[in-house]
């Protein structure tokens, strides 16, 4: 009871600190500084105690001097408060039910797994997506290039004045023509692909 009407004087003292003008912003800090130093030593006394924890009525007193410090926008005292206010539900919480802790940390351990998992899924998607989008490139560019030298060929082969180099541009020409059809073929198929990898990851 002393210890819950201690943080009580300190909240109320805290209330009634004036906030105007560099004097008080200083004279404010300190109060509340002080307060949540005794907050803490409060705290770190009842953790030495094996049997002890913050009771409901501090821990609402705790949580009265974080909103306190909250709106006080010190950050370095936010920073320290929201430790303390999260170190006392904490050890409420375990000393109400011992095996929450646990079974919260497994949970958080499952879910961390889950996460990784996901993310390694994502990574190796989109790791495919960027083989099949580069595959496409590739694949169309080589269709157009074939695409344009067997039409070189086919010229060449009209304009041949002897039989031998009209026999080779139409070998020529049916190699790159073959080489254009496979290129274009390779490249649907891989947009496909790719189409379905993009529609996967959003």
């Amino acid at each position: 009871m002393k210890q819950i009407l201690t943080i009580a004087l300190l909240i109320l003292g805290c209330g009634t600190i004036p906030v105007f003008g560099e004097d008080s912003r200083d004279e404010l800090y300190e109060e509340l500084s002080a307060g949540l130093a005794q907050a803490e030593a409060l705290v770190a006394g009842l953790s030495l105690q094996d049997e002890s924890s913050v009771t409901a009525e501090q821990l609402e007193a705790l949580r009265s001097l974080n909103r306190q410090i909250r709106g006080s926008l010190y950050s370095d005292l936010i920073d320290r408060s929201d430790l303390l206010l999260l170190l006392a539900q904490e050890q409420l919480l375990f000393h109400q039910d011992p095996q929450q802790p646990q079974s919260r940390l497994e949970g958080i351990l499952r879910d961390s797994s889950q996460d990784v998992q996901e993310d390694k899924r994502k990574e190796d998607r989109e790791k495919a997506l960027r083989a099949c989008f580069n595959t496409t490139l590739v694949s169309f560019a080589a269709a157009f290039t074939f695409w344009g030298m067997s039409e070189l060929q086919d010229r060449r082969y009209f304009e041949s004045t002897a039989i031998e180099d009209a026999r080779l541009h139409r070998r020529l020409f049916q190699v790159f023509s073959i080489g254009s059809l496979v290129g274009a073929t390779l490249g649907v198929v891989s947009a496909g692909v790719t189409v379905t990898l993009y529609a996967g990851t959003h």
